[in-house]
């Protein structure tokens, strides 16, 4: 299952309040130019999740007088809830690009739950890294077989870089 933007929204308000706006840009920051939504998309998520219960809404102090009409998000218990299972979740059917989604989300996680997810994460490559040891019959597939053994390769020495770079984001945003 991949991340919905609901998903995507209530990780990244995990660390602090925000305003809709402020959600799109950082999700355009985050994902492939290919998987960037715009507004309107970010602001019916924002209202689906709010409908939900996942978010609320603070509208007692205006971001600044030039974005008055702009109101602070926030996750609700519920929604840290979901974030935290939807989070920590890796899916046996996840594609690289899922679990760099995930990863990327993670590092600004909890650290219990960046844990849970890169722990989970790499016994699923593991898993998957045994699958392909089995020999192929053709040319083509073992072609195939080397590009996915590289895939996981690749993946696997990103995740165990992945501590490294929560901690050099921590110290530059401290």
């Amino acid at each position: 299952m991949t991340f919905t933007l609901e998903d995507v929204l209530l990780v990244l308000l995990h660390q602090q309040p925000s305003t809709a706006f402020d959600l799109h840009a950082r999700h355009q920051r985050i994902v492939d130019a290919r998987a960037a939504v715009g507004l309107p998309r970010v602001l019916a998520a924002v209202s689906r999740l709010r409908r939900s219960g996942d978010l609320a809404e603070d509208r007692s102090l205006p971001v600044s007088a030039r974005l008055a009409n702009r109101t602070m998000l926030s996750v609700t218990e519920a929604g840290r809830r979901r974030q935290k299972a939807r989070l920590i979740t890796v899916d046996a059917d996840a594609t690289a690009e899922d679990l760099v989604l995930q990863g990327l989300l993670a590092l600004d996680a909890d650290q219990a739950d960046f844990d849970e997810f890169t722990a989970r994460a790499q016994a699923l490559l593991r898993v998957r890294q045994g699958q392909l040891e089995s020999h192929a019959a053709s040319a083509t597939e073992a072609a195939r077989v080397a590009f996915e053994r590289e895939i996981l390769r690749a993946l696997v020495v990103w995740l165990h870089q992945l501590p490294a770079q929560r901690a050099d984001g921590r110290e530059r945003a401290a």
